[in-house]
This record gives C-alpha cells, structure tokens and sequence, in this order.
C-alpha cells in the first residue's frame, strides 16, 4: 500500500503532473481549477466594475463593421459613390461616438480601481493604435 505525504504538492509539482495528463483529462483539470478558484472569490467583482465591463466589452455592431470595412475599403479604391461618401461619413461618425464612449467607460473603470487608465488598458487587452 502506497503512503501519501502529508505535505501539500508545489505548484511546480502540481504543473509537472498536470503536463503528463492525457488532453482531454487536462481540460477537465483546467476547467475544476478555474472553479475551484471561483468557489474562493465569490463576491466577484462589485456590481458597479462589472457593470462597466459589460458596456466595455460590448462590441460595434458586427453589421455595422462590416458595412464600414466595405465602404472604406471603397474609399481606398477611389470608387465610392456619392451616396456611399455620406453612408460612410455616418459609420465614421458613429465609430467614434462609439470609441469614445467606451474609453469614458475605460476611464472610469480607472478611477473605481485608482490605477492608471492606461493600466487599466493593459489588463483589458487594450493597446493604443500609434500613429508613429
């Protein structure tokens, strides 16, 4: 009969095994931990961050990009019509309403954590575009 240590596995020791599982065994692991982590932070987030990072995440409207690439690509083509101009003169418009709103959003995602916004950017995935 084997005996277990009473000391509690590393987490390299942890990594070390959990390299050695089959695949599919692997991700049942990864899925048991995230909620084994979950179980030990139940509060989550305060309503007023999650709020905000709802309204974040929420991207353009996918019709609407796609109507925007469309014509824009156009645009570069030099073959927009006039009509199309004003349609994606619109799009423009409301992108940046859009952009703009959502980095207010960013900002005072910033302020609820007091951390900088462009921190807040980083744990968001967000990098701004240079135009360097």
């Amino acid at each position: 009969m084997a005996t277990q240590s009473s000391a509690a596995p590393t987490v390299g020791q942890l990594l070390q095994d959990a390299e050695k599982l089959p695949t599919r065994d692997f991700e049942v692991f990864v899925v048991k931990v995230l909620r084994l982590n979950a179980s030990r932070h139940p509060a989550g987030l305060p309503p007023d961050e999650s709020a905000l990072l709802k309204k974040i995440n929420k991207p353009f409207p996918q019709k609407k990009m796609s109507r925007f690439l469309v014509l824009d690509e156009k645009r570069q083509a030099e073959a927009l019509a006039p009509e199309e101009h004003k349609e994606l003169l619109g799009l423009v418009r409301q992108l940046e309403k859009y952009d703009a709103q959502r980095i207010n959003w960013i900002g005072h995602l910033a302020v609820l954590r007091d951390v900088p916004l462009d921190h807040v950017m980083e744990q968001l995935g967000l990098n701004p575009i240079s135009n360097g």
